[in-house]
């Protein structure tokens, strides 16, 4: 394709940009910079104004010209909160994003905020709501001062349920990065928190409708520094209290001493609302945190270095507002506003039932499904587009008068008519030597002592707080959202880590380069493992089982079996110790295996411990654990393979549902499983 039909797709695309410094003076926060262009617009809000400038703080809206969000729309927002100053930062009303035309572009949103030592930054919007055959991609970076302050919220909704458009979007990917400032001098800034979540394949796959409820909203809270503490306790306390709301009277669930550590105020929200709600909490206690040690709670006594991450799914965009307003009140002082007030119209809510057949009508209206000859003809286009593809993976070229960078591949697929989101194809079946498979299968057999089967994956948190109802189909749903979304988020860390050691390693081991990619690999994906505190100890704890095992399968190999020794001193150190992605991808390079068998392991085992731990909880029989495994394995497979070709960057988990609730597992009293 000529780079001139390639920059022609995106002559209209629109790249709007907003800044926004606020700075303090005398003890009030001005905005001393406000700058837009469309589709972008800010609003500084004069309603509410005297309040907030009483306070001390500033109010500026986020908007746009239109009604929402056309793909091949580019917002890029600058934020600078300087030192002692205070701002909030909401928007109009939900951000609609509507389907993208038949070119398949997204609508992007990038946000990159810094805050001095005693500023605080509050970015409180409404819901993304992508449309049917939506795209929507976003990633926000908060570079935060020591003494800086930050709350900042990011939720989608399932779309227009009323029209029977629930989880109907092409694909959704948000990706929220807290990063430290450094010392002048020192090393560039790592992120010390990631929340990342790629969402696509409707409701069965993102595992949203578990216990036949169906989740129609998703939402994280992030949580820095002193002004911030107060909020992260209060999410903490929502947590166990939705926690114990769902247990009721049932004995010996939670552990005693949460009931003392709820308060009335918090127990009174869970009470008040609608629908089914479960929120996770996990704390990232910066770069030098041990990887092993921590719970999931956590809040309380959140300092200047940790980041604590809540995750909330729930039935009804009406719950979120409210409980959003409960957590953040205690900013209202500082702010001269309680955030999410204005959405909240009454004490009491109640539902309003859809008029009957609206569902129906919209899905009799929805358009039918691609012929089998349309099916067929872009089976035929992909497979000769996939080198194509899998070469501007990544590359992006400059669109017309400067309009930003916009993406190669996604260009090449539009100008072969491919569907929007449709990637590049998974890559060809491997051909592996004799000895190769006998090590992937020995690699991922129940016999080799990684201690996976000491995880359940959120599953027995699911089945004790009664989020997963009953029968062999939910624990096949549960399965299959888990296993495809930690293949999604653990799989492009050990192919990257496959790939960095894929040169034979010569008797003085790795160049200090690649230990230093290793460990760079191993921190980002610590980070991203933050909001999920049994996550993390059980990657952690399988990553120091892998060097051991290595270091002892490859004893005959001397070069390989110090390497794996090396890793394991390295685990000793808690700014060190390996992940289990990571740690495998350099165990399979040792082995001589390719990326894409670290990515397919990662996949396999997750399954195989999942439904070991169905069995073993009695939810499932053996027989049909073999069935489903079979079932949903190969399918995960399949992901990771794709999921490994975006790379770390883009690496995310897909089942919010299930990240919300794996941090409940730390909650209760009575467990057969670490996490």
């Amino acid at each position: 394709v000529a780079a001139e039909g390639l920059l022609t797709t995106y002559m209209a695309a629109r790249r709007g940009l907003g800044r926004i410094t606020a700075a303090c003076e005398a003890g009030v926060t001005r905005l001393t910079r406000v700058a837009h262009r469309a589709p972008c617009r800010l609003l500084p809000m004069a309603d509410g104004a005297a309040a907030a400038a009483g306070a001390g703080a500033a109010h500026c809206a986020i908007g746009g010209y239109g009604g929402g969000l056309l793909g091949g729309d580019v917002v890029e927002l600058e934020v600078a909160v300087e030192a002692g100053a205070a701002l909030l930062l909401t928007t109009q009303a939900s951000t609609k994003v509507y389907r993208t035309k038949r070119d398949g572009i997204a609508a992007t949103q990038s946000l990159n905020a810094t805050v001095d030592d005693g500023g605080l930054l509050v970015l409180a919007p409404d819901p993304v709501v992508p449309y049917e055959s939506a795209a929507y991609e976003q990633r926000q970076r908060f570079m935060l001062s020591p003494a800086a302050s930050l709350v900042a919220v990011d939720w989608v909704g399932a779309g227009r349920v009323s029209r029977g458009e629930r989880w109907a979007f092409s694909h959704f990917a948000s990706r929220n990065e807290v990063l430290r400032r450094p010392e002048a001098g020192a090393a560039p800034a790592k992120a010390v928190a990631v929340d990342a979540m790629r969402l696509s394949g409707g409701a069965g796959l993102l595992g949203l409708d578990l216990g036949r409820v169906e989740y129609d909203t998703v939402v994280s809270v992030l949580c820095s520094g002193e002004e911030a503490a107060p909020v992260a306790e209060r999410l903490r306390m929502l947590s166990s209290a939705l926690a114990h709301r769902r247990v009721g009277q049932r004995p010996g669930v939670l552990r005693a001493a949460l009931a003392e550590e709820v308060s009335e105020p918090a127990a009174a929200a869970a009470r008040a609302l609608l629908g089914n709600v479960v929120v996770g909490v996990g704390v990232a206690q910066g770069s030098a945190a041990p990887k092993g040690g921590g719970g999931s709670g956590g809040g309380a006594g959140a300092g200047a270095l940790d980041v604590v991450i809540a995750r909330l799914a729930a039935e009804h965009t009406e719950d979120v507002f409210r409980l959003l307003h409960f957590a953040m009140a205690p900013l209202a002082p500082r702010l001269g506003a309680s955030p999410y007030g204005l959405r909240i119209h009454a004490d009491v809510a109640a539902l309003c039932p859809i008029k009957a057949g609206a569902a129906a009508a919209a899905a009799a209206a929805a358009p039918p499904p691609p012929t089998t000859e349309a099916a067929r003809a872009t089976s035929s286009l992909a497979a000769p587009l996939a080198p194509a593809l899998s070469i501007a993976r990544g590359l992006s070229i400059r669109a017309p008068g400067g309009n930003g960078w916009v993406p190669v591949q996604r260009a090449i697929s539009a100008a072969a008519g491919l569907p929007p989101g449709e990637e590049a194809p998974p890559p060809p079946p491997l051909a592996l030597s004799p000895r190769q498979r006998a090590r992937m299968a020995h690699l991922s057999d129940a016999t080799l002592p990684t201690g996976g089967f000491a995880h359940s994956g959120g599953l027995e948190a699911a089945s004790q707080l009664g989020l997963l109802g009953g029968g062999d189909e939910a624990v096949r749903r549960f399965t299959r959202a888990a296993t495809h979304s930690t293949a999604t988020l653990l799989a492009p860390f050990a192919a990257g880590a496959c790939s960095l050691f894929s040169s034979p390693v010569g008797k003085e081991g790795p160049s200090p380069a690649q230990w230093r990619e290793w460990e760079a690999l191993d921190t980002a994906l610590h980070a991203q493992l933050s909001a999920n505190g049994p996550a993390r100890r059980a990657s952690a704890e399988q990553g120091r089982a892998l060097s051991r095992v290595g270091a002892v399968w490859l004893r005959q190999e001397a070069a390989a079996r110090d390497l794996c020794a090396a890793f394991g001193d390295r685990g000793a150190n808690p700014n060190r110790a390996p992940h289990g992605a990571t740690m495998l991808g350099a165990l399979c390079a040792l082995l001589g295996l390719p990326p894409q068998v670290a990515a397919e392991v990662i996949a396999y085992t997750t399954a195989r411990d999942v439904l070991s731990a169905a069995v073993r909880l009695n939810l499932v029989g053996p027989l049909a654990a073999v069935e489903m495994q079979a079932d949903v394995a190969e399918e995960a497979a399949a992901a990771a393979a794709v999921a490994a070709q975006r790379g770390v960057a883009n690496a995310a988990s897909s089942a919010p549902l299930l990240e919300a609730m794996h941090p409940c597992h730390d909650l209760l009293d009575r467990r057969i499983f670490r996490t």
